[in-house]
């Protein structure tokens, strides 16, 4: 890389098979105990109506590890694009604020935990090395190429990058924890998903481009793919059941487009209703103790009124019948009802799992409407839903062929086309990258009429 010393991109190389490792190591040990979590919870159901103090509890974690109480994936995303170091506290207090979450039978995942165990860890490896950037120029506090900025509160981020470009650990850190963070959270969720492709491709498009990630991506690749062999080797992860995939025809495409609208529509209704209830709660009071004890309890009122035991835990149960073709109706409704009230109330973990179970169980349910292999109709509703919910296209596309296999990709594409096209340009994580690139050209051509004489 033009200007960069061969001992950098030796450290960088180390620090990206570290991060593999470490990232590797995390999933397996995240996988663990959140999956004795939820065996317990199954085997013994009253801990169900313990879910409001083990609420309360994680956040007394956070507290005592002196974590910011309304940590989300998207506080973290903006941290990192605003160059931020990230507490290594993060990554224990995580870890145990999902398993107690899932110990309690609150509808969270535990995938979102394994990008703020990565984004810890990264940055925590990194220190020692002291990195530096290998490309981009840094003068005067800000980014000679542009890329300056910090976040948004309606999630339009960039990056505020820090002058000098001294490494981590040596003063300003020009971009590398960022890039740290992010190769981190790649590393983890490779490892999770056994896909190393659209974890790369997740945190670059989390990132919204940011250039201190991007510009890095070689090693992210390199940490995911040592976290994919590893993984791989152990067996641990997050397995979710292939299913046959049929050959592109015409009735096909239709089932894919009729899919692909109702997961934008029900996306945007989703994560709206996620965020405005954690926007809501933080306006009213931000006694997070409060929320998440409320939360607790009307997930146990729900689930003992209405019999929803199997609307538990991850959804990895519901999301493996959806993909046997066992699955359909309202089931989706369920799901993204519980998750809401857990989410949007504060409980500890994470979005993305309960997220491919709404739309797997919303991509089988719409088999009524298109007479399609209810198997497959589920797979396409998890990629679709997921590109309208986290508003990262490339990642829902790539991780659809890593899953179920690129025989899929026409069908994959044109689902994650129509569903992101249609769905409101404001995910869970903020606003996607298309919007920020559209007010970034509509401000350039703002400057350039002013400047007319």
């Amino acid at each position: 890389m033009k200007g960069a010393s061969s001992a950098q991109v030796l450290r960088h190389g180390v620090f990206a098979v570290a991060v593999g490792v470490v990232g590797a190591a995390a999933s397996v040990v995240l996988c663990l105990v959140v999956g004795w979590a939820y065996d317990l919870v199954c085997a013994h159901g009253w801990l169900l109506y313990l879910l409001p103090i083990f609420a309360v509890a994680s956040l007394l974690l956070y507290r005592a590890l002196k974590l910011p109480l309304d940590t989300t994936t998207h506080t973290v995303i903006n941290d990192i694009c605003a160059d931020r170091p990230i507490s290594p506290a993060l990554a224990p207090g995580i870890l145990l604020g999902t398993a107690l979450s899932i110990l309690g039978g609150a509808s969270v995942g535990k995938e979102a935990a394994a990008l703020h165990m990565g984004a810890s860890l990264g940055d925590l490896v990194a220190r020692p090395l002291k990195l530096r950037p290998l490309t981009g120029v840094w003068k005067g506090g800000s980014r000679a190429d542009g890329a300056g900025g910090t976040s948004g509160g309606d999630g339009a981020v960039g990056s505020a990058g820090a002058s000098g470009g001294a490494g981590i650990g040596g003063g300003a850190s020009g971009g590398v924890h960022a890039y740290a963070a992010s190769c981190g959270m790649a590393a983890c969720f490779a490892a999770l998903f056994f896909a190393p492709l659209g974890s790369t491709a997740f945190v670059i498009e989390l990132s919204r481009y940011d250039r201190s990630v991007w510009r890095h991506a070689p090693f992210m690749l390199l940490a995911c793919f040592v976290a994919f062999g590893l993984a791989s080797i152990i067996g641990i992860g997050d397995v979710i059941p292939k299913v046959p995939l049929p050959a592109l025809s015409w009735p096909v495409v239709g089932q894919c487009v009729v899919i692909a609208v109702a997961c934008a529509l029900v996306g945007t209704v989703y994560i709206q209703i996620i965020d405005g209830a954690q926007r809501l709660t933080k306006r009213i009071s931000q006694n997070y103790y409060l929320w998440a004890a409320l939360g607790g309890v009307l997930m146990a009122v729900l689930v003992t009124l209405f019999d929803w035991r199997g609307f538990e835990g991850t959804g990895a149960n519901l999301l493996s019948d959806a993909l046997a073709g066992r699955a359909g109706g309202w089931t989706f409704a369920v799901k993204a009802l519980l998750t809401i009230v857990c989410l949007g109330l504060w409980l500890r973990g994470g979005e993305i799992m309960p997220t491919f179970t709404v739309g797997a169980l919303l991509g089988a349910s719409c088999t009524v409407m298109t007479q399609g292999d209810p198997a497959f109709s589920a797979a396409v509703g998890l990629v679709a839903f997921f590109a309208a919910m986290s508003r990262c296209p490339v990642t829902a596309f790539l991780m659809g062929c890593e899953i179920f296999g690129w025989a899929a990709a026409p069908a994959f594409a044109l689902a994650v086309a129509v569903s992101f096209s249609l769905g409101r340009d404001v995910g869970l994580y903020g606003r996607g990258a298309t919007g920020i690139l559209k007010r970034a050209t509509s401000a350039a051509r703002a400057r350039l009429v002013v400047k007319k004489p």
